[in-house]
């Protein structure tokens, strides 16, 4: 009877477990069938979010009572609308007297062609994407299939406009940015050498690497160092008028760093 008893109790908590194990599976499953429903909706609130179904430019504006600084915050995706209203806002200031500033990464003064793959490579080792294959592709967008990542994308979209001095008034525009020469030097005399590996040379073109955006020295190539080039060259700049074309995550360090030089930089509501 004792054995009879043991058996029934082993037999139920055998029970038990697999009940507890297909509640666990149920819940895996679950959780997957919802990532798969709304995880293409969560992307489009994300891409939402950073304004890339915008059809107007939302300004910005920073004086120090002297110079006159009008902000746009660029997407390096977008609708066409967009980027037709950035061209018609910057063709006003200009004729208005503006000088604009454009964002663009180049290799810098680098002809030797061993030398520029290798400061790509280091740069994806650093950021995580191959910028190379984004100049060569056009963006991140594939405008064929209108997807982003593999992801398609409800709305049609393009990628910003290249190269951007084309568009404008080459004598009230200008890129006014770090080289990529000088991003990598300066990012190795901060955090060391870059070492490239085998690893990195194997690497397919276009092929990302995870890097978190909060890295420190992801970080300090994409944002911090060229927020510190652009604002020099805007204290420096003997024009009182000046338009800035950058990512929206460039705008806090730039009027930070311009509010460090001169305590009367402020953000206001108009010009």
């Amino acid at each position: 009877n004792r054995k009879k008893a043991d058996l029934i109790n082993q037999i139920s908590l055998l029970k038990k477990l697999i009940q507890m194990k297909y509640v666990k599976i149920k819940l895996v499953i679950g959780v997957l069938i919802v990532q798969m429903t709304f995880s293409s909706c969560f992307k489009q609130i994300a891409l939402n979010s950073l304004g890339i179904f915008e059809k107007k430019v939302p300004t910005k504006y920073i004086t120090n009572g002297e110079k006159a600084i009008v902000y746009l915050p660029m997407h390096h995706i977008g609708k066409k609308e967009f980027y037709d209203h950035v061209k018609h806002v910057t063709d006003s200031l200009i004729r208005d007297g503006y000088i604009l500033y454009m964002e663009n990464v180049t290799p810098g003064n680098v002809t030797d062609s061993l030398q520029k793959d290798t400061l790509y490579r280091k740069a994806r080792k650093i950021t995580g994407v191959d910028l190379q294959s984004l100049k060569t592709n056009g963006g991140y967008l594939d405008t064929n299939k209108n997807t982003l990542n593999g992801m398609k994308i409800k709305q049609k979209l393009v990628n910003q406009p290249k190269p951007i001095p084309a568009n404008y008034d080459s004598i009230r525009s200008k890129v006014v940015d770090a080289t990529l020469l000088q991003l990598i030097t300066a990012c190795e005399e901060k955090f060391g050498p870059i070492v490239l590996e085998q690893s990195d040379f194997e690497m397919k073109p276009g092929e990302m690497q995870k890097i978190p955006f909060k890295n420190e020295k992801k970080q300090y190539f994409l944002l911090t160092f060229r927020n510190e080039f652009i604002t020099e060259s805007i204290l420096k700049d003997q024009n009182k008028k000046i338009a800035l074309m950058y990512g929206a995550k460039h705008f806090e360090g730039i009027l930070e760093n311009l509010q460090k030089a001169d305590k009367n930089y402020k953000e206001v509501e108009k010009l």
